[in-house]
């Protein structure tokens, strides 16, 4: 168990120094041996985990994909519906992008050397989700005739936005605020919609 433990804990220090390299660098300018470096592992011990810099990269994207569904349950498990759970739920992944360097190599990775497969499309998946809270959020306040799939996708592409912008710029605890008005901005849109008569329902 012991010799398991040691190879786990060489294998995430692998994915971390490949992180911090693929964020700061990007693919094309990270180096294996500089990745090497980073560990304080031998050269035969990162390569025991992974043949080259590309299956350290995949590893990154694979692991990025497993950690949204842990947190659409925790939204979905609060009780929230409508746009609070929309908030809640970008502003969780915006805390993500800015604490874990492994998603955001990983992001910056299947936006240059590892993009998802055309009918893979991650941001129509987001959209889909977020679409079904703001579906809760019009049937509660008795609006009709509103597609919630385009809200949901104006949102996303903000979202996105703000975190690829705060990224370049250095300036991803601000993610949280723009996150916050994103959702405000979009509420207040709601609030001024007209209603429908009951009769044209």
């Amino acid at each position: 168990m012991a010799k398991q433990e040691r190879a786990e804990r060489t294998r995430l220090a692998i994915l971390d120094a490949a992180a911090h390299e693929f964020d700061e660098l990007g693919y094309e300018g990270a180096r294996l041996e500089r990745i090497v470096e980073r560990t304080g592992a031998t050269k035969g011990a990162v390569y025991f985990h992974f043949r080259s810099k590309l299956d350290i990269a995949r590893a990154l994207v694979d692991e990025k994909y497993t950690n949204w569904p842990v947190i659409v349950a925790e939204v979905t498990g609060t009780g929230l519906r409508g746009l609070a759970a929309a908030e809640e739920l970008t502003q969780r992944v915006g805390r993500v992008f800015a604490d874990d360097v492994r998603v955001r190599a990983a992001m910056k990775l299947t936006q240059t050397v590892l993009p998802p497969a055309p009918e893979d499309n991650p941001y129509a998946r987001w959209t889909e989700l977020v679409a079904v809270f703001v579906a809760q959020e019009l049937e509660d306040r008795g609006l009709d005739g509103i597609d919630p799939r385009e809200i949901a996708a104006v949102a996303v592409q903000a979202f996105f936005g703000a975190y690829m912008i705060g990224h370049e710029l250095g300036r991803l605890d601000r993610l949280p605020g723009d996150v916050t008005r994103l959702w405000g901005i979009i509420g207040a849109s709601l609030a001024v919609a007209p209603e429908r008569p009951a009769a044209a329902r």
